[in-house]
């Protein structure tokens, strides 16, 4: 028992200390885990022009657009900075300042598993090849499309290849002085697949040091120029993070008080009539008065969150959080 609570405390403090740098791994694992399996399982390069090219840009730049939206919902400054923003109070508005660098800050969280993607995505190959495959591939020189016996094997894609390339050119009016043998996109030789591979990875690299470099630049920059010293800007964290963690506790006890007395005075009345139930059975208000208020004049009173307060209040019984008090700290012998 002894060893399995030190093992418990060691796994707590390593994600107190180091939460955000855990969560992140834990992102790059998950993306990297999560792009090999789409690789092997959904990816296959089309056989025609220039399918191959909207195939290879939507797996390589459509899941990175993905889990950078899903970052920034998924961060609670997100929605403290929007959620309300239209109707604050003038002394409570976030300035500029502040509003521009914790949306650089929530951006920079969320391009974690993006760049983890394309770093993945380009350190494969598979895609970048089926990408730049048309450039290796000209219906006159391509080995597969060589003689007539493997033109004749591939008519529908060699139509495709060939109605593809001509929408291209009419569509960016560009010259294009070859058409596309389709075939040789999907089946590459092995030279130029391999340069096409190693182009790739020298991309993923650049793009991992570059990455690298620019978070480490911006990083000092902002420590440099912060007025707290290191200790104290540790403690300032520390602040923060117990400030919030009591006032959720504080919170969820208030409103268990108060949500209590509430449901206390429902069952205390005994009998219910249909509207009792109907009235409790309800959705809750939704609180937005730019829609509601102003085009359908419901008259809520903002103060009650749930159909059961607002059944409390119709019966002259109204439970306020003023009716919630705290509980004393126990006197230490």
């Amino acid at each position: 028992m002894a060893t399995q609570d030190t093992i418990l405390n060691t796994f707590s403090n390593i994600f107190t200390n180091y939460g955000p740098s855990v969560f992140n791994g834990l992102i790059i694992v998950s993306t990297i885990s999560g792009q090999s399996l789409i690789r092997k399982l959904t990816f296959s390069c089309p056989c025609a022009y220039p399918l191959n090219l909207v195939h290879s840009t939507a797996f390589i730049f459509g899941p990175a657009i993905a889990l950078l939206i899903f970052g920034i919902t998924i961060n609670q400054n997100t929605w403290k900075l929007v959620h309300g923003c239209c109707f604050r109070s003038t002394s409570t508005r976030h300035q500029w300042k502040t509003i521009i660098v914790y949306w650089i800050s929530i951006i920079s969280q969320a391009l974690i598993a993006p760049i983890a993607w394309l770093f993945v995505a380009f350190l494969d190959g598979g895609y970048y090849q089926c990408l730049r495959a048309a450039d290796y591939c000209p219906l006159t020189t391509s080995p597969q499309c060589q003689n007539a016996t493997a033109m004749a094997l591939d008519p529908i894609y060699n139509s495709l290849s060939k109605t593809g390339t001509e929408a291209l050119i009419s569509a960016l009016d560009t010259y294009v002085t070859e058409e596309i043998c389709a075939p040789c996109i999907c089946s590459m030789n092995d030279a130029h697949a391999k340069i096409l591979q190693s182009e790739s990875q020298v991309i993923a690299w650049m793009l991992l040091i570059f990455v690298g470099v620019s978070a480490m630049t911006v990083i000092c920059f902002i420590r440099m120029f912060d007025k707290y010293t290191y200790v104290q800007n540790t403690y300032v964290g520390t602040y923060r993070a117990e400030e919030r963690r009591i006032f959720e506790n504080e919170a969820k006890e208030h409103a268990r008080v108060v949500a209590e007395q509430n449901c206390k005075r429902f069952f205390e009345q005994g009998k219910w009539s249909k509207s009792d139930w109907d009235s409790v059975s309800s959705v809750p208000y939704v609180a937005n008065a730019y829609i509601w208020d102003r085009h359908l004049k419901v008259d809520v009173d903002p103060h009650l969150y749930t159909p059961l307060q607002v059944w409390t209040n119709q019966q002259g019984c109204t439970v306020t959080p003023t009716t919630y008090v705290p509980p004393q700290a126990e006197q230490s012998v």
